[in-house]
């Protein structure tokens, strides 16, 4: 019994009260009683003071309800799921012998039965599979329980696939053997547990469990072949099993040759991994085997016992050596397993060849070669115990015949071409053959020219590259030199700048072609011929003076020629004439002889020797003198304005006149009517001449003007004389050749009168007087006052004014002012007023009358 006391104080348990008081007889914590109720005594003492006290109580030890273990439930399940439907209630009468004041529950752990949690709620259909069971029995009086185990075994039937028949091969048999039966066992129960396998020899002795075989003793066959009985029943149910058969025979294994190992030398690349023909070793094993043998080849011996993955008869190895197993059969239920070992031996250690490449000197694509600069590329590093020869093709190589005999100094039989290098083992005798391909490049083709023709220059120089195209058509991948000597090109040193100074007039200069991939080359020889370019003289320009005041004049171009070619032969030479100095050195546009020119325009001329093609420029000038300009038309002489001065001046101080006159100044006097004409020439002699005839004619005199007054519209009619042709304007607008002008506003005007031949003007102010038709009071300077307009120029007129009623309101004469609109002082509304105009002109007397607006 463990104390429970409080912090600060302990608790010690005694049987008697003395004991406790005396503090002697303890009781140890785990107390088992000998009565039952017994009393206790617990000792309480302080631990601080050491104080003690003493109480009492009674224990009574009540008893757990009796019970039984059940047998285990033991089920054969036929549906092999492992599980069956079960009554767990079934077992109850096992477990108590009464179930009064009892309560009964089954659970599936031992701590839920301890804890009286999740029980099995269904347990008259409970689904079981193989497990325990716990059972928990409460006494429903004092609450004790007590627990049993339930063991439920769920058998399922035996599971039976194709059992393979036992086979017993022996050499010379007579159909008769020794078989142990156990080693079927794991194939027949395949995975099951729980399950034992018996064998039997009839079906009636399996299905009643009698006559069993001793499967662990060996078992003589009766017949050959015999067909054995199996049952699997399961460990706990005897009963719960299931039957089978399969069959026992005996056979003979077939006779064979034993194959021996095979050894191969490796191939080229020497990995350890060849292909091997699998038939040469069906022949070697069947060779003089009276038996039909059927053979097969595999990676293992389980795989050829088994006829499991079978080998191609053309195999290459994965390992190296490799044990190869042989089945081998003779068409019955034996067959015989063999086993033989592929091994590659190692050949020299080679790399695969660069080409040997060289460069042909004839383009007859044949050269010497030294083939034994291949074994530093095939041989990486030195081994010993190896014989190298060389070959002209695969299979001389491989018979070893016809070896090149002199490899150092081979000359190729066809371009390209491949010959064979041979390293032979003298240990192992294997060998690894090489290809080397024979490669002679040919060097650019060039073409045969010997010496360039050039045009000698200002500065002594030339474009080398210009050769690149000379020396072959077609230049791609392609490497131009030049140098000054042939040591210098072979050895391709001391190029020379391609924009190249020549020294004399035929240079002779190296030219290196190479490719740029092969870096073959060939090196070519030619001279450099500098032609003398032809003399281009300058020539004078071209003057000549203008014919039509354009500036622009048509020349014969050939006429420079002469110039131009100085002393040299003309019929060596051809001159071209073009309008820029570009157009000149590329010698396109080329002008026409006959060519129209401006003045000042520039033209270029270039003078080409007809054998070099060499080429001069030279240049001159158009000048085209203008012709002087005389403005003069023809001429009136104004009878009112004489005499008539004619000018022809210029106003170039240098230009001189003659006169039909005879008179050589710049202008001249004329009286008298005719034709005349004069001529002016300029200081480069280029002359104008001007005919120009002179009339007569004189200003036009105004014998009268009529005005129609007051008719709205008016009109002035003007009456002249005169000789001239004259023009008719009023005011400033356009002039005119009627003599009538309409639709004119009242008041003063000017007419003039315009003589066409450009004498004198006339001009006359006229008036027009008429009534206004409004007026506008409002003190703007604008029709603030009313009146006939030009009413001043008609003395003794009088005027009238009245209101729409007929009211008089006012009376204006002549010379007083117009009216203001007003009435007595005050204004006057805007409205319609009426007029009567007594007019008089000079002894004519007339009465007008009508109306004007006031607008406010």
């Amino acid at each position: 019994m463990v104390s429970d006391a409080q912090d600060g104080f302990s608790v010690t348990y005694f049987l008697t009260e003395e004991d406790a008081t005396n503090n002697t007889n303890a009781l140890p914590n785990l107390y088992t009683n000998t009565t039952n109720p017994f009393s206790l005594y617990p000792r309480i003492t302080s631990d601080e003071t050491g104080c003690s006290d003493i109480t009492s109580f009674e224990i009574t030890v009540l008893e757990a309800p009796l019970t039984s273990t059940p047998s285990d439930i033991i089920i054969c399940d036929d549906d092999q799921d492992g599980f069956s439907t079960i009554n767990l209630q079934d077992v109850i009468p096992q477990v108590v012998s009464s179930t009064n004041n009892r309560q009964i529950s089954f659970h599936i752990s031992q701590e839920d039965a301890d804890n009286a949690v999740n029980t099995i709620t269904n347990e008259t259909n409970y689904n079981a599979q193989t497990e325990t069971l716990f059972i928990r029995v409460e006494n429903s009086s004092t609450g004790c329980y007590a627990t049993e185990t339930l063991n439920v075994i769920v058998n399922t039937l035996p599971v039976f696939t194709t059992i393979n028949n036992y086979r017993i091969c022996e050499g010379n048999s007579d159909g008769f053997g020794d078989f142990i039966f156990n080693t079927k066992d794991t194939e027949i129960l395949n995975g099951q547990t729980g399950k034992q396998v018996l064998y039997y020899l009839n079906q009636a002795d399996a299905d009643n469990r009698v006559n069993p075989i001793d499967k662990d003793s060996n078992f003589q066959n009766t017949t050959n072949p015999q067909t054995i009985f199996v049952r699997v029943e399961n460990l706990t149910d005897q009963d719960c099993y299931g039957t089978s058969s399969f069959t026992i025979e005996v056979g003979t294994n077939p006779v064979y040759n034993q194959p021996a190992d095979w050894f191969v030398c490796d191939g080229i690349a020497n990995d350890g991994f060849e292909t091997f023909d699998l038939s040469t070793k069906v022949t070697e094993i069947s060779e003089g085997i009276s038996d039909n043998l059927d053979i097969t080849f595999y990676l293992s011996q389980s795989n050829a016992e088994n006829s499991i993955n079978p080998l191609p008869l053309q195999y290459t190895n994965t390992t190296n050596p490799q044990t190869i197993f042989v089945q081998i059969d003779n068409g019955t239920i034996c067959n015989s397993i063999t086993s033989f070992e592929l091994n590659v031996i190692q050949v020299p250690d080679v790399n695969e060849s660069i080409p040997l490449t060289s460069c042909d000197t004839d383009y007859d694509g044949f050269t010497e070669f030294d083939l034994t600069e291949a074994e530093l590329e095939i041989l990486d590093v030195r081994q010993d115990d190896i014989v190298i020869t060389y070959f002209e093709n695969f299979e001389d190589a491989e018979a070893n015949t016809n070896i090149i005999l002199n490899p150092e100094e081979y000359t190729n039989t066809s371009n390209p071409q491949t010959v064979y290098i041979k390293i032979t083992n003298t240990i192992s005798n294997c060998y690894a053959l090489a290809p080397i391909d024979l490669i002679v490049n040919t060097p650019p083709v060039i073409n045969d020219f010997q010496s360039y023709d050039i045009c000698a220059n200002e500065t002594n120089s030339f474009d080398l590259t210009e050769i690149n195209e000379v020396l072959m058509d077609e230049s791609f991948n392609v490497v131009f030199n030049y140098f000054a000597n042939e040591a210098d090109a072979i050895a391709n040193e001391n190029a020379l700048d391609t924009n190249y100074t020549y020294q004399t007039n035929n240079d002779t200069i190296f030219a290196r072609a190479e490719f740029s991939t092969t870096h073959c080359h060939i090196i070519y020889e030619f001279n450099l011929n500098v032609n003398p370019l032809p003399i281009a003289n300058q020539p004078n320009d071209l003057i000549a003076c203008d014919d039509d005041f354009d500036a622009l004049l048509e020349f014969d171009l050939t006429q420079q020629n002469a110039s131009i070619l100085g002393g040299q032969n003309a019929s060596n030479f051809t001159i071209t004439y073009h309008n820029t100095e570009l157009q000149a050195n590329e010698n396109n546009s080329v002008l026409d002889t006959d060519y129209i020119a401006f003045d000042s325009e520039v033209i270029f001329a270039r003078i080409e020797n007809n054998v070099t093609g060499c080429y001069s420029v030279t240049q001159f000038s158009f000048i085209i003198n203008p012709l002087p300009e005389i403005d003069i038309d023809d001429q009136v002489i104004c009878l009112d304005n004489l005499p008539l001065v004619v000018s022809a001046n210029t106003n170039v101080s240098t230009d001189t006149y003659l006169w039909s006159t005879g008179e050589t100044t710049p202008e001249i006097e004329i009286t008298e009517i005719g034709t005349y004409w004069v001529t002016v020439t300029t200081e480069f002699g280029c002359e104008n001449t001007r005919v120009f005839g002179v009339s007569e004619s004189e200003a036009a005199t105004i014998e009268a003007t009529e005005v129609i007054d007051f008719s709205d519209p008016n009109n002035i009619t003007i009456t002249i004389s005169g000789i001239g042709d004259y023009l008719y304007q009023l005011d400033d607008g356009e002039p005119q050749e009627s003599n009538v002008f309409e639709n004119v506003g009242m008041g003063y005007h000017t007419v003039t009168i315009i003589d066409l031949n450009g004498c004198s003007e006339v001009t006359r102010e006229v008036l027009v007087i008429d009534i206004p038709k409004h007026m506008t009071p409002n003190n703007d300077g604008q029709f603030d006052t009313w009146h006939i307009v030009g009413v001043e120029t008609l003395p003794g007129t009088i005027i009238h004014i009245f209101d729409r009623y007929g009211k008089h309101l006012t009376t204006l004469k002549h010379d007083t002012p117009g009216w203001d609109g007003t009435f007595n002082g005050h204004k006057m509304p805007a409205n319609d007023y009426w007029f009567v105009a007594q007019v008089m002109r000079g002894n004519e007397y007339f009465e007008v009358k009508g109306h004007f607006a006031i607008r406010r």
